[in-house]
């Protein structure tokens, strides 16, 4: 159930901005929400196949909308109060800050156009082309002012390849065919023309870590500042981490010291819940069950225990919250509703009525039950 937040190498281009104090708190907030194995509502967060949101959710919502409402009881409720953890370090290394440095480095390389040479691969070229079957403009075969790396593999065998040598301005024909495999069956194992004009080309070349490059990516002046915003963000990330990590382990030791005796037909509904959801979106990319669970590097029989495993502890994890709730006399106040709709950045109202108001309140339920334990908790710095 760990649910980490990682610097991406692209994370100092796509801000461009240094963060203000103020939407670094807004992050903390949001970062609760990462917590996928227990938060109802994070189904629309867009959790990893190892978490239990979807499971989760499905299984109250289920019960919210008439469906089986007994998924089962807890028989012993473990120590909830003084659980002893541990808190993860939150010190960054030099080799961390470097290291994230060159990534940001690797992420925005200089491209510089070129006019003295063809095309070759790894080059960036930027295209018109419109992509034709049986001399008819096919859909989304069609872009304007493109960016494409040649030898990227990010089009069809051969588009890449035909534009090896070319120069700017020039105007290719390319005769290709889809590969038989296609997603799209309308256009797989189909012999198509693409028409391209050569607009620019770029040679990529690596940043160098200057003041330049500073100014060029941000709102800073020198390198120094740079590394001081980036040390920052990484303190701050480590702080989020270490946190989720700490409630995540809280509530998993509370889960592992509680004994449960489920709805054996609460786990079979959720279940097979789970799995339409899942035939739906392996539908959706013409694809299998057994071929979408081979893209998560299971066979279909594994891909379905985990989906089994997983619906049993969404149902422990929500007996749990209602018990400690029980027995604390937690109830969800109209503040912390708004509190939960702001995480989303919408209205109470508009929140209730995408999930039901029983899944936000047992989302809000669960945030009091995570903040009891991790409160009451023995906590020991790593």
């Amino acid at each position: 159930m760990q649910a980490f937040v990682f610097v991406t190498p692209g994370f100092w281009y796509h801000r461009r901005q240094k963060i203000r104090r103020g939407e670094r708190e807004i992050m903390k907030k949001l970062a609760r929400q990462i917590l996928c194995g227990l938060a109802i509502v994070a189904l629309a967060a867009g959790c990893s196949k190892q978490d239990d949101a979807q499971e989760t959710a499905a299984a109250q919502t289920e019960a919210s909308q008439g469906g089986i409402i007994d998924m089962g009881e807890v028989t012993e409720l473990g120590q909830y109060l003084g659980v002893e953890l541990t808190r993860q370090s939150t010190e960054v290394t030099d080799e961390a800050l470097e290291a994230q440095i060159q990534s940001i480095l690797d992420a925005n390389p200089e491209y510089l156009e070129v006019t003295d040479r063809a095309a070759q691969n790894g080059d960036i070229v930027n295209i018109d082309y419109v992509g034709m079957k049986d001399g008819v403009a096919f859909d989304g075969g069609t872009a304007e002012g493109y960016d494409l790396e040649l030898g990227s593999g990010s089009f069809i065998d051969g588009f890449e390849a035909g534009l090896v040598g070319a120069n700017a301005g020039e105007e290719r024909s390319l005769n290709l065919t889809f590969p038989e495999d296609y997603l799209n069956t309308e256009l797989a194992g189909q012999a198509v023309v693409f028409d391209v004009t050569v607009n620019a080309i770029k040679e990529k070349k690596d940043a160098v870590l200057d003041d330049a490059f500073v100014q060029r990516m941000s709102d800073f002046t020198t390198v120094e500042e740079f590394r001081e915003d980036t040390l920052a963000d990484l303190e701050e990330l480590a702080e989020q981490q270490a946190e989720q990590q700490l409630q995540n382990d809280a509530f998993q030791a509370v889960l592992d010291a509680t004994t449960f005796d489920l709805n054996e037909a609460a786990v079979e509904q959720s279940y097979q819940t789970q799995i339409e959801y899942y035939e739906d979106m392996a539908d959706a990319y013409g694809m299998t069950l057994e071929s979408l669970a081979g893209i998560y590097g299971m066979t279909l029989e594994e891909f379905q225990d985990q989906i089994r495993t997983a619906a049993e502890n969404s149902i422990r994890q929500s007996l749990l919250v209602t018990a400690v709730a029980e027995a604390e006399e937690l109830t969800p106040t109209d503040e912390e509703r708004e509190s939960l709709a702001a995480m989303y950045s919408v209205d109470v109202e508009t929140l209730q009525n995408t999930y039901g108001e029983e899944a936000v309140d047992a989302t809000v339920l669960l945030y009091k039950v995570l903040d009891l334990i991790v409160d009451n908790a023995v906590i020991t710095q790593e």
